[in-house]
C-alpha cells in the first residue's frame, strides 16, 4: 500500500522462479465534482466543461478506481483514501500488509559515521539527528543500515542509510490502515521499494540504475545497484505539484481534476484529440517546463555519481510515481539527458487493472516483493 494525500496504490506481485507479475492492482484518487475524465467528451466545449464541477460523475473502473472528497487537511485526505481502501480489501489476497507514506511523510537520510559495530552505529546516528533543529529522537521510529562501501568516503568512514518518522504518526496511520481491515506488519521508505521495484524491472539484471519517483509534493532520486538504493535524493521543490497547480489555474480545475485530464491524454490516441489542439500545447508546455528543470537537478545527480561513486553509474533511468502520467515524460527526459529512459512496468495478471500506466504501481509493487526477503 502507497500513501499519500494525492492518491494511495495497492498492488500485489506474484513470482514463478525470477519472473514476477504484477497480479493485482487498485486506485484511489482524491477528487471534487464532476472531472475532465467525464467532463471531455466534447474536447471543443473544454473549457465550458472545465468550469462544470457540480456534478457527481468520477472516472472509476468497478472495484478497481475508486474516489473520494479531498479535503484541505493532508493527515484528513490520507484518513478518507484508506477508508476507500477497505473497498478493496476483499480483492486482496489475506496476507499481512506493507505499506509507505511518501510526499515526506517518512524521512531518508545518508550519514558518513565512524563506527566499527552495530551499536557504535546506533549511537552515532542517534548523535547526527539530534544535531538537526526541532528532531525529537524520543519521538520517533528510527531504522539505519550500512550503504555498500564503493563511494568515496573518508578513511574509517561508514556510508549509513537512515530512514525516520515521527512515533505518533506512524502508530495512526498503522491504526487507520487496521480499520480499513488490513494486517500492517512493515513500514517501508519509499527509496526502499523503489530498490526492489527495479530489481524487478531488469529482471535480475545487477547493473546500476537511476529511479525518478515523481510524487505529488516531492521527487526521489534513487541510484539502485545490487537491489539497495546506494544514494537518494529528495528534491522537494520538483513534485508533481508544479505541473498541477498551474494547470488547474490555467483551467479554472482544482488539482486533483488534472489528475484525470492527463490520464484522460495520456489512455487516448492521438486522434481523438484534434479538435483540442490548444490543451494539449498549453499540457505539454507546462509538464516541459517542469521537466527542464528536474532534468537538471537529474544531470547534477548524475555528475555526481560519476566523480563520487566508483563502478556506480546509472545505464538508464526508470521512472514512476504519480507524475509518470504526464503524456511522454520519458521521451522528453530521455531527450534531454540522452540517457535512456522508460516507465516503470511489470507483466500483468489477469486481475491487475489496466486503465491505470502500471508506473504507478512501482512503489506498492517493491514494498509487495518484501514477501520473497529472507534478510
Amino acid at each position: 500500500m502507497d500513501i499519500s494525500p494525492g492518491a494511495i496504490h495497492l498492488a500485489q506481485v506474484e513470482r514463478s522462479g525470477n519472473h514476477y507479475v504484477l497480479n493485482l492492482t487498485w486506485t484511489a484518487y482524491p477528487t471534487v465534482g464532476k472531472p475532465p475524465a467525464a467532463a471531455l467528451a466534447s474536447p471543443e466545449d473544454r473549457r465550458d466543461s472545465f468550469a462544470q464541477t457540480d456534478g457527481s460523475t468520477r472516472l472509476r473502473s468497478p472495484s478497481m478506481t475508486e474516489g473520494t472528497t479531498i479535503p484541505e487537511d493532508p493527515q484528513h485526505a490520507i484518513e478518507g483514501l484508506i477508508d476507500q481502501a477497505r473497498k478493496a480489501r476483499t480483492l486482496f489476497h489475506p496476507r499481512p500488509l506493507a505499506f509507505t507514506v511518501g510526499d515526506g511523510n517518512i524521512d531518508y537520510r545518508e550519514f558518513e559515521l565512524d563506527v566499527s559495530d552495530l551499536s557504535d552505529r546506533e549511537h552515532a546516528v542517534t548523535k547526527e539527528l539530534e544535531k538537526e533543529p526541532g528532531f525529537d529522537i524520543d519521538a520517533s521510529v528510527v531504522k539505519a543500515w550500512e550503504l555498500p562501501g564503493n563511494r568515496r568516503v573518508r578513511p574509517k568512514k561508514q556510508s549509513t542509510a537512515v530512514v525516520s518518522a515521527p512515533y505518533d504518526f506512524t502508530m495512526w496511520i498503522g491504526e487507520m490502515v487496521t480499520r480499513a481491515g488490513y494486517s500492517p506488519e512493515v513500514l517501508d521508505a519509499v527509496p526502499c521499494a523503489l530498490a526492489r521495484a527495479s530489481e524487478m524491472f531488469l529482471g535480475g539484471a545487477d547493473h546500476p540504475c537511476l529511479v525518478v519517483h515523481i510524487g505529488n509534493a516531492c521527487t526521489t532520486l534513487s541510484l539502485v545497484q545490487h537491489g539497495i538504493p546506494i544514494i537518494t535524493r529528495i528534491l522537494k521543490q520538483h513534485g508533481f505539484e508544479k505541473v498541477l497547480t498551474p494547470l488547474g489555474t490555467e483551467f479554472a480545475i482544482r488539482q486533483e481534476e488534472v489528475h484525470f485530464l492527463l490520464l484522460k491524454l495520456l489512455g487516448e490516441e492521438a486522434a481523438r484529440w484534434q479538435g483540442a489542439s490548444d490543451l494539449i500545447e498549453i499540457v505539454y508546455e507546462c509538464q516541459l517546463r517542469f521537466l527542464h528543470s528536474l532534468a537538471k537537478e537529474i544531470y547534477r545527480t548524475l555528475e555526481y555519481v560519476r566523480s563520487e561513486l566508483t563502478d556506480s553509474q546509472p545505464t538508464g533511468l526508470i521512472l514512476c510515481g504519480n507524475g509518470s502520467i504526464m503524456p511522454n515524460a520519458s521521451v522528453q527526459l530521455e531527450q534531454l539527458l540522452e540517457i535512456p529512459t522508460e516507465p516503470w512496468s511489470l507483466s500483468l495478471g489477469g486481475n491487475a487493472y489496466r486503465g491505470l500506466p502500471a508506473s504507478l504501481y512501482a512503489v506498492s509493487a517493491g514494498l509487495s516483493a518484501i514477501a520473497w526477503e529472507t534478510t
